[in-house]
């Protein structure tokens, strides 16, 4: 082993370790300012009712070493992923208030592909499809994931090591994209009523690395550590409504480059006037919005976690935990001018159980629940605005077959 995989080693273990053997785990012109100012905040409060909705993408709560045995490299999982009351047997929907009866409903699939191409070297490649309902807004977001994991070949003279340890490094892209995410139905805010809210064109896309580090206790029992380190960008691309001031109708939009401009949508009467045309343009930031920091942001992350493995001949299982932590570019010092405190950390449950159908295929059902719903999983869905309605708890329940050993 030459110097590089030595350095690399020793701070691998040094880190991971710790992690599980000391835890366990807005003429008329200017009556419609203010209008378009609430526009803006309600726009951007729209995420926040789809944020509540969310599910997450890399399953980093089950992270552990994974074999590569070249002979038989090839493993998959498919499942399918819902969230609704019938799932939520914890009642932990009906804990939060100012949630619709179907806020949250989820339906979507995952597919997750590994292949072993070296005996120290696995690729992992994943996707997400997800439809959220909200009322009777059906919006979809597509999530991806492409990882590789190394296993360094350490010498038991550098850290004291037993037979059944093994130690991985995870580097990995990720990231979640949708086209817009929309609210149909009416929302008053401040006393003005806005629909069809349209957030355009969000992404998200995040780097991270993963140190992790697995001890096998016995035939039975098995431990897991892992501490991550990440690298996160969003971008939202515009916003558009409809405002309803009186009897009129204004279709209002933000742009990336944080300019808001609208315009009358059919003539009405404001009063005893007439109105037949109206045009506002404005820099969204003669109302407090500035769409580059407030909605587009750069952020990093690390997260510190362990899990618990348990197998009776047929039957496994996996008891996980993650704490994430959050810092965020500019957005979080503007959180408070929206009278909210930044979210910055999340603690994530997570239980997988399995059954051995045979030699290369099992079945299994597997739930997360999460403290500050999916902080720091589809980034795109926390903004200013949004902060306070991100404090709220989530789970969601995945079933699903995994074949194994071709």
């Amino acid at each position: 082993m030459n110097r590089l995989q030595t350095l690399v080693a020793t701070f691998l273990l040094n880190t991971v370790m710790h992690v599980v053997l000391t835890t366990h785990f807005y003429s008329k012109r200017t009556k419609f300012m203010s209008a378009s100012r609430y526009l803006l905040l309600s726009a951007v409060i729209s995420c926040s009712t789809l944020s509540t909705l969310a599910i997450a993408a890399p399953n980093d709560v089950f992270l552990q070493v994974k074999p590569s045995d070249i002979s038989h490299p090839l493993s998959i999982e498919a499942s399918f992923d819902i969230s609704n009351d019938t799932v939520d047997i914890f009642n932990i929907r009906d804990t939060e208030k100012g949630i619709s009866d179907n806020a949250g409903d989820y339906q979507g699939g995952h597919l997750l592909v590994d292949y072993a191409f070296h005996p120290q070297w696995l690729a992992e490649v994943g996707y997400w499809n997800r439809n959220i309902e909200y009322s009777q807004d059906d919006n979809k977001i597509d999530s991806w994931l492409a990882a590789v994991q190394y296993k360094p070949v350490i010498s038991p003279n550098l850290v004291y090591l037993k037979p059944g340890d093994e130690a991985a490094i995870r580097f990995s892209l990720w990231g979640n994209k949708a086209d817009q995410l929309n609210k149909t139905s009416p929302t008053a805010v401040n006393n003005q009523r806005l629909s069809n809210i349209q957030v355009n064109d969000l992404s998200d896309i995040q780097a991270q690395v993963d140190l992790i580090f697995s001890r096998t206790l016995d035939r039975q029992n098995k431990l897991n550590g892992f501490a991550s380190l990440g690298y996160s960008k969003v971008e939202v691309d515009s916003l558009t409504a409809t405002l309803n001031k009186g009897n009129c109708n204004f279709n209002i939009q933000v742009e990336s480059n944080n300019q808001l401009n609208g315009q009358l949508v059919a003539p009405c009467k404001d009063g005893n006037t007439q109105i037949n045309e109206a045009i506002i343009s404005y820099p969204a930031s003669d109302y407090g919005l500035d769409i580059n920091k407030d909605l587009s942001y750069d952020a990093g992350f690390l997260s510190l976690g362990g899990s618990w493995n348990w197998r009776y001949q047929k039957f496994s299982s996996q008891l996980g935990y993650q704490f994430q932590y959050l810092m965020r570019q500019d957005i979080d010092d503007r959180v408070s001018n929206y009278g909210s405190s930044a979210v910055k950390t999340n603690h994530t449950l997570g239980v997988d159980l399995a059954y051995q159908l045979n030699p290369y295929a099992s079945v299994f059902v597997a739930g997360q629940a999460f403290k500050n719903n999916f902080i720091g999983t589809i980034p795109f869905l926390y903004n200013s605005v949004t902060a306070s309605r991100l404090e709220r708890k989530y789970g969601y329940a995945s079933f699903g077959v995994r074949f194994a050993n071709f």
